[in-house]
């Protein structure tokens, strides 16, 4: 019985390990060998080895890409956790008008970057909504556009609702009397936010942190409209322009892989520290 069971179990995950080998490790082993290779040889079928040389290529030449998809993504998580959290603990513990129609919109991130990045870059270019305010001031749509700011302001908008859903499903954990209690004490409410609240809801806020921060590493669509030609200089749009204009698929596929492993270990730090938390 316990063999027939142990089977069953098997037979039941294989079709699990079958995809997770065919569509995740075949193309990750693919993109990794692909890495060591001369710029299109291995495309072309007549792969030339060349070791480490195009992540030694990355480490010199593309330090600036590496910093910018770390850095702009990082700002964006800190914009989402100062904005993110008190709308999180509004549409908790208040009564707020169409909290309905604001829970569902959260969603939106999951259709893509394309409706931030395209949105908004059709708000700041001459003829759109903010052509008034450029009329008034004289400030061009360039000093807004095209700039690393505007590339952080588009992450942020997209994950915001990460970090809203993060740290509600942490606010709705803990007890208000809690924090009727600290009050009765005492307490300001300010102090009772920061001394209470804000540490029984860590490991929530420090998981949505690292999930906006994780999801904007792949962002692309939003550097490349935002961003213009110098605040673009990201892994993602490095990698589709050395690959498809360039034809440098070793180095692209090296970045790719460097991408991945930032990645990987996003995640892997947010599970640590919230176990860690809990």
């Amino acid at each position: 019985m316990k063999m027939l069971r142990k089977y069953t179990y098997f037979l039941l995950v294989t079709p699990t390990l079958i995809y997770l080998i065919m569509f995740w490790f075949v193309p990750l082993l693919n993109v990794l060998t692909i890495s060591f290779t001369e710029r299109d040889t291995y495309i072309i079928g007549n792969p030339v080895y060349v070791g480490f040389k195009n992540y030694f290529r990355i480490a010199s030449d593309y330090v600036s890409t590496i910093r910018n998809t770390i850095l702009f993504p990082l700002a964006a998580a800190f914009i989402d956790l100062l904005v993110g959290f008190p709308l999180a603990y509004l549409l908790v513990r208040r009564k707020v008008l169409f909290t309905n129609l604001i829970r569902a919109s959260l969603i939106f991130p999951y259709f893509g970057d394309i409706y931030v990045s395209y949105g908004l870059w059709n708000m700041f270019l001459p003829g759109g909504l903010f052509d008034y305010f450029y009329e008034i001031t004289g400030i061009s749509y360039r000093e807004i556009l095209y700039r690393p700011q505007a590339v952080i302001m588009g992450f942020s908008i997209f994950t915001l609702p990460f970090m809203v859903l993060y740290a509600s499903s942490s606010l709705v954990e803990i007890d208000e009397t809690i924090e009727h209690a600290a009050l009765t004490l005492g307490a300001t409410p300010v102090k009772t936010f920061f001394k209470v609240v804000l540490p029984l809801a860590a490991p929530g806020v420090i998981a949505g942190f690292i999930a906006c921060f994780g999801w904007n590493l792949g962002g692309y669509l939003i550097p490349l409209l935002l961003g213009g030609v110098e605040s673009s200089n990201v892994m993602t749009v490095r990698i589709v322009e050395l690959s498809l204009r360039i034809h440098e698929y070793g180095v692209a596929s090296a970045l790719a892989i460097v991408l991945i492993a930032i990645t990987i270990f996003s995640t892997y730090l947010t599970f640590k520290i919230t176990k860690a938390l809990e």
